[in-house]
């Protein structure tokens, strides 16, 4: 369990985060403000989204914006590499250099930090944001659910074992009994460990994962503005309401 601002992650409902991925200083306005309107607890920037994220001081500019327009909400930066989903291949050396800035700034809350694809990268990434007392959102993704209940497991433990403050790892199920055997991992390992963690579904049969997370241990889950074009999306306005039913049912 912990506390970010006036937010307990990891008690009672799991907390929603939504996602900020305008390529443009004014869609990023857009989506923010939009953002802190509704009843999303945490703002996700996805940094390499933005068309300007190769200029420091564009970078810099954009983390000021959206910290002055999202109140006391959370904000989480994300710079999501190919290997994990995002669109452009980088070194490891200019992802530590991108995510060192968001840190120096101290206008974030969380970090999303890959702990899966150099363990050097992200071994030297934990210290650095635990020397900056920024949290740390340690991440693993998979295009598809390819993954076997042990792995998922390991993976887990292993962000764990590195030192990230909550452990996010996100599949997409192709079936529903595989959105079910998803809940349960997230079940077992949630009262194994005791620790924070986020195991998100996604695609037709996963976004139903992300409702249930109180259920079955999941302290995050995540939402969109507006699903109206996506329909394997769930948005905040009908995410934040389902979320207080099954609380209240519980």
């Amino acid at each position: 369990m912990i506390t970010i601002r006036d937010i307990v992650i990891g008690e009672g409902k799991p907390k929603i985060c939504v996602t900020i991925s305008g390529t443009d200083e004014s869609a990023i306005i857009s989506q923010t403000r939009k953002a802190f309107l509704s009843a999303a607890e945490i703002i996700e920037w996805r940094a390499d989204s933005f068309e300007g994220w190769q200029d420091d001081l564009s970078l810099i500019r954009m983390l000021k914006t959206i910290r002055m327009n999202i109140g006391s909400k959370a904000f989480l930066f994300t710079f999501r590499t190919k290997e994990e989903g995002g669109s452009i291949p980088f070194k490891d050396t200019e992802y530590m250099r991108i995510l060192k800035i968001a840190i120096d700034s101290r206008l974030i809350d969380l970090v999303d930090i890959e702990c899966c694809v150099s363990e050097y990268m992200a071994m030297e990434m934990i210290s650095y944001a635990k020397e900056k007392n920024v949290f740390i959102i340690g991440s693993n993704h998979s295009p598809g659910f390819n993954l076997s209940i042990g792995e998922m497991e390991y993976r887990i433990r292993y962000m764990q074992k590195l030192g990230v403050d909550i452990a996010r790892l996100t599949v997409v199920p192709g079936r529903r009994r595989d959105a079910y055997r998803l809940l349960l991992t997230t079940h077992d390992l949630s009262e194994d460990l005791n620790f924070p963690i986020a195991v998100l579904g996604y695609g037709e049969f996963g976004k139903y994962t992300r409702v249930l997370g109180e259920l079955f241990g999941s302290c995050l889950t995540e939402a969109v503005i507006d699903a109206s074009s996506e329909p394997s999306e769930i948005s905040v306005s009908v995410m934040a309401p389902l979320l207080q039913t099954l609380h209240d049912l519980s």
